[in-house]
Order: structure tokens, then sequence, then C-alpha cells
């Protein structure tokens, strides 16, 4: 019987190796093998986790517009800073259109004498898109006199009285470049320029009366706006413009008391001529009365 079995198991492990040699896959399905517990019972397994697919997320970006960056801005267009100036149609005086001032603002009313300082201008973008500086195409804000007004400037260099304000930083156009800019988002404002501590300018005289222009503050912004595309237009100068009146004292005419005028009594002026002709009439006259009381006796 044993050598039947093997004479069996011999055949079958031929059969199987010819098949396999024939170049024939053979598929077969992996069976599971249930472990037996040593009192031969069948363990129950738990069924396997469900396999999860994932597809992978396309991360590729289609960027078609430059790497621009705004640099953060604490305030929004439309709020105001400490110390601004009250801004005022253009229409209302016509030193503005003169001086080509596109924002304008009152600064108030200065007297001879006064000096003007913690002056500072703010650049707003009023615009959708993003707008560029270059610290390199800035100019420098100047003082605009009336009249025969001087304004003395501390220092006398203008140029040395403005720097930026400590909120603009200005970084490379790319690294290595020394052409520095700064970025501008839409709807956001900035203090530009301010001036250097204990730096200003004093009213030192003018002609004008009280209440007349008798200067006024021309700051000047240098941009780049750039489109939906990122394309980059020309430079455009932005002038903004404070107006300072003149606040005179009222001039006093001093009055000058008027003193009655007394008339004068009338006298009758006699020289020596007519003095002797007096005494010689008075001495006739005394002669005439004594002959005339001699006769009577």
């Amino acid at each position: 019987m044993q050598k039947v079995l093997s004479i069996l198991l011999v055949t079958s492990f031929t059969a199987s190796v010819a098949f396999a040699a024939s170049g024939d896959m053979v598929l077969s399905t992996p069976t599971t093998m249930t472990p037996t517990m040593a009192s031969g019972s069948q363990a129950i397994l738990p069924p396997p986790p469900p396999v999860t697919t994932t597809t992978p997320i396309n991360t590729t970006q289609n960027n078609t517009l430059p790497q621009l960056t705004a640099a953060p801005s604490t305030s929004v267009a439309m709020s105001s800073s400490i110390g601004e100036n009250k801004s005022v149609s253009c229409v209302s005086n016509a030193a503005f259109a003169t001086n080509s001032c596109d924002a304008c603002f009152d600064g108030g009313s200065v007297t001879t004498g006064k000096r003007l300082t913690g002056l500072f201008d703010n650049w707003t973008n009023t615009s959708t898109g993003l707008m560029i500086a270059y610290q390199s195409e800035q100019k420098n804000p100047n003082m605009v006199a009336f009249g025969t007004t001087i304004w003395t400037a501390s220092p006398s260099d203008e140029s040395k009285l403005w720097k930026s304000s400590s909120d603009i930083i200005w970084s490379p156009t790319q690294t290595g470049s020394t052409k520095m800019q700064y970025i501008l988002g839409a709807g956001q404002k900035v203090k530009f320029f301010e001036a250097d501590i204990a730096a200003g300018y004093t009213l030192t005289k003018t002609d004008r009366k009280n209440g007349e222009l008798v200067g006024m503050m021309r700051y000047p912004t240098v941009a780049h706006a750039v489109d939906a595309v990122g394309n980059e237009g020309a430079a455009k100068t932005h002038y903004e413009c404070v107006a300072y009146n003149l606040s005179a004292p009222a001039t006093v005419v001093p009055v000058t008391p008027t003193t009655p005028v007394t008339p004068e009594i009338t006298k009758t002026a006699t020289g020596p001529a007519e003095t002797i002709v007096l005494i010689l009439a008075a001495f006739f006259i005394a002669f005439g009365l004594m002959f005339s009381l001699r006769k009577r006796i």
C-alpha cells in the first residue's frame, strides 16, 4: 500500500513540473491557513483591514504672475494717522493747480518766527493692484514760498532734512541687485517721508496779510503701477501739497489825544518909536493940565 502511495505522489509531481515547463502561468489563489489550537479547535481571526487607495494631488501651479509680495502695512487707505493734515479740495486754491498737486491738505496757520517740525507724508495706494517705488527714483520734498516770504530750512540743505520713514524697508529687486524697491499693496497706506529729528522750516519774514497763503509743502512720490498680468507701468510722480496761511496779529493804530486850542489874546505890538511918541504925548497932556490949573488959581 505504501508503495502505491509513493508512486502516485511521484506521478503527480512530475505532471506539475511538466505543466509549468510548457510556459503557461499557473495562477493560484492564496489560501489563508487557519492555525489550529492545541485542543484541535480552530482559531477565529479578525477580518483583514480594508485597503485604502489614494489618488496623488497635483501640486503643480500655473504661476503666470510675477512673484511680487507687498510689504505689510499697518493701516489702510481710509484710516487716519496722528498728526495728519486735514484733506481739502484741490480747487479751493489756485496755487494747488499751479504746483501740480494731486492731493491737497490744510496745514493750518503759522506766525512769523514759528518753526514747523515733525513733518511727514503718507503714500496711499488707491488702485486695485500693486505699486512699486524705487529708491533711486525718489525726489526730495520742498517748501514753496509766496510773495516775498522767506522760509529758513534747518539744516539749510533740504536734501538732508528728509529721510525715508522707519516704516519703509527697501529691498533689492533681485538677489545681488543694488536697485532697491518698496511694494505697496492695493488699498494700503504707509508713512513714506518724514523730517529728521528737530529738522524743519522757520517762517522768517513775509509781506503777506493775515489769512493769506504764505507757504506750501510739496511732497513727491514716484511709483510704478502693476497690472493684473504683472506688467509694470512707467514711472509717475504723485504730488501731495500742504498749504499754510499766515496768522498775523491785528495792527493797532495808536490814537493821539487832541488838545483843545485856546484862542490867543490879540496884543498891539509897539516898537521904540511908538513908545517915544506916547511918552511925549503924555508929557504934553500933563503940562497942559498943570498950565490950566495955574490959570484958575
